[in-house]
């Protein structure tokens, strides 16, 4: 069955992301859905102009996206989408480091504490991504049951991954996500006193607090400040806590391995008693 027009307006959307332009995404779409194809069959498949789709032919040879195979007249075939995926992967991949490691270079190999402001829904969801998917031991979260859902594909990555994914939320979760505690409100009727929040702690070293709210002008913070990370901490441990005496669950080894990073207050004040 063809693809809908708006799936392949999403499709040039996803490509122009990635540094393509409109007209080498028409190409290649069009060459992937009809191929092998001459330039004069691409342009009136794809809506290239003739007197352009040459040149966007040879771009994308020069990028390794299309490739002639036979002359006279020449015709064209498409590199493989899962192809495409890996070699982007590849080269995303190697620029990203490549710039990380000249940032770090320029800025004299300086660590300091940064706290990023993140303005709108999505970016606040680009954010908890991005701390998920560079999770390396640990993933502590309170979130509601929707945007559980959005991050569920990187939860369940991070999981097989043998990350510790520990999920709060008043909502019904999916269990697959990872250990739930839950107070399982429904979150319909919760909306009705509360708007959606998010708390997210990765590797007890990052976290993301602020609105959840769908808007663009929902607002949260980004931070690896050591105070602001044991405050995010500090408030799930209570929430936990909270939850497994009204519910009568033993929280106690989420707890304890929440609190190695914070101050043993308990243990002092015994001694100050004693």
């Amino acid at each position: 069955m063809a693809r809908a027009p708006e799936a392949e307006d999403q499709l040039i959307d996803n490509m122009k992301a990635l540094g393509f332009t409109a007209t080498d995404a028409k190409a290649y779409l069009a060459l992937v859905k009809n191929n092998p194809a001459t330039g004069y069959e691409l342009a009136t498949r794809s809506g290239v102009p003739r007197s352009a789709i040459y040149g966007v032919l040879k771009r994308l040879e020069g990028l390794g996206l299309v490739n002639p195979i036979q002359d006279k007249p020449v015709r064209y075939v498409p590199l493989a989408p899962e192809r495409l995926h890996h070699l982007l992967a590849t080269r995303f991949r190697r620029s990203l480091d490549e710039l990380k490691g000249g940032l770090e270079h320029l800025a004299g190999q300086r660590k300091q504490a940064v706290t990023w402001t993140v303005h709108g829904y999505s970016a606040m969801l680009e954010q908890a991504e991005g701390l998920i998917v560079n999770a390396k031991s640990s993933v502590y979260a309170s979130m509601w049951g929707r945007e559980a859902q959005r991050l569920a594909p990187q939860l369940v990555d991070a999981r097989e991954r043998g990350v510790k994914v520990v999920l709060f939320s008043f909502n019904v979760l999916d269990p697959a996500l990872g250990q739930v505690l839950s107070y399982e409100i429904d979150e319909a009727e919760l909306e009705s006193y509360w708007q959606h929040k998010v708390i997210l702690v990765a590797d007890q070293q990052r976290a993301l607090v602020g609105g959840a709210e769908d808007m663009d002008n929902n607002r949260a913070v980004v931070t690896d400040e050591p105070a602001l990370v044991e405050m995010a901490v500090s408030n799930l441990v209570l929430d936990i806590t909270l939850l497994g005496q009204r519910k009568g669950l033993d929280v106690s080894e989420v707890v304890t391995h929440l609190t190695k990073m914070l101050a043993p207050v308990e243990e002092l004040a015994h001694m100050l008693e004693s």
